[in-house]
């Protein structure tokens, strides 16, 4: 249960930079900034931060699986222990997804995952993200199972996920894919686009049907081969980049994308860049095998990525909080910087930002107390509860 709280002695990251006046927080909302010195009455707990920064939760848009579950698994319960399990790595609400699955497993795993998002009582469960099946290069998803896209198949999604579909990757080019589009972003549905051959000046016209976002920036979308005229050529991720408003998501572990492209990245426009883990089942626990899907074996190595016995990348080992600090580290991004990566940014992405995704007053109090040495996560809260704290 939520008490009134007063934080002091802290460094609170909010949208426009640090804030350094104590932080009041009325039941599970961020209430008002106010100074040391000014009084309140007995009923607000006060708390001494010891110097610790109070960061804003970190909300996850992709992953598909995270410390012993994978989410295409649909398995009883993955949902809720996972969400416990975020906490300690920052997270605060977060998107389960699963790749390319045939009719009619894709409806059962959507309506099985949708149902599970109630019982996630750590870290928010927004809702699902269907990575797929509706691509054109399948990276390392099933080839077997892409569909094509259509107002139908739109349909038979949102019904078997009553109402908790939350984003969907597509690839644009596909015959039918406007309608599916436009179906699913007439009920309230992201749409990502992702594993694409898209060519590059079509993308201000696929954009304007409603995409809202970029799954994985510069993976399973092929560059254009260098020509012989010295010319740079026009590649689909320069023209995702030069749209103004499309927000782009990143694996942040310097695998997925190279550090340099990091650095670049982290120099646009705050709503541009968001992270995104597309974690695997074992992220966050320990090195292990496992398959991805019948016969397609994958391995995770916490520290490195997730690949195939031939060395093919399927997803990262990241957790949260470990994007948070790469960011950071390999793109030189400052902590406000940061937050509208983690948190504010993809909160946008699915139209949760007037509710989350920064400490400002009126929002959820959602957040994260990190050590101001090293970042690492100390404890973190969930509408104004803790949920996790670090042992000592």
């Amino acid at each position: 249960m939520s008490v009134n709280q007063r934080w002091s002695n802290v460094t609170t990251i909010t949208p426009n930079g640090p804030e350094f006046r104590d932080l009041l927080i009325q039941g599970d909302r961020f209430m008002a900034f106010i100074d040391a010195d000014e009084v309140t009455s007995s009923d607000w707990r006060r708390i001494d931060g010891h110097g610790a920064i109070l960061f804003p939760g970190i909300v996850d848009l992709l992953q598909h699986g995270m410390f012993r579950h994978l989410y295409g698994d649909a398995q009883p319960g993955a949902l809720a222990q996972t969400s416990e399990f975020l906490l300690s790595c920052g997270a605060t609400a977060f998107l389960p997804s699963f790749g390319c699955t045939p009719a009619p497993r894709m409806f059962e795993v959507l309506s099985d995952l949708g149902r599970q998002c109630a019982e996630a009582e750590g870290a928010r469960a927004l809702g699902v993200h269907s990575e797929g099946p509706c691509f054109a290069e399948p990276g390392a998803h099933n080839p077997a199972n892409l569909a094509s896209p259509s107002v139908e198949l739109a349909q038979k999604m949102l019904e078997a996920s009553d109402g908790t579909l939350a984003a969907v990757t597509v690839a644009p080019e596909l015959p039918g894919a406007e309608g599916f589009i436009r179906h699913l972003k007439a009920a309230d549905v992201s749409i990502h686009l992702g594993h694409t051959f898209a060519a590059p000046h079509d993308v201000p016209r696929y954009v304007s049907w409603g995409i809202d976002a970029v799954t994985h920036i510069f993976n399973a979308m092929p560059p254009v081969p260098y020509g012989n005229m010295g010319i740079h050529p026009y590649s689909l991720a320069d023209a995702l980049l030069a749209e103004p408003d499309l927000a782009i998501g990143l694996i942040c572990d310097g695998i997925h994308t190279d550090p340099g492209f990091i650095r670049l990245l982290a120099q646009l426009p705050e709503h541009r860049i968001f992270l995104e883990t597309d974690a695997m089942k074992f992220a966050g626990a320990e090195d292990q095998s496992f398959e991805f899907y019948p016969g397609y074996r994958v391995h995770s190595v916490k520290g490195n990525a997730v690949h195939d016995d031939k060395g093919g990348l399927c997803g990262s080992s990241l957790t949260p909080d470990e994007a948070m600090a790469n960011f950071m580290s390999i793109g030189g991004a400052d902590l406000t910087r940061t937050s509208h990566a983690t948190s504010l940014t993809p909160a946008r992405v699915l139209g949760r930002d007037a509710d989350m995704g920064s400490i400002e007053v009126g929002k959820l109090a959602d957040f994260v107390v990190l050590d101001p040495s090293s970042f690492g996560v100390v404890a973190t809260y969930v509408g104004g509860v803790e949920g996790f704290r670090a042992q000592t």
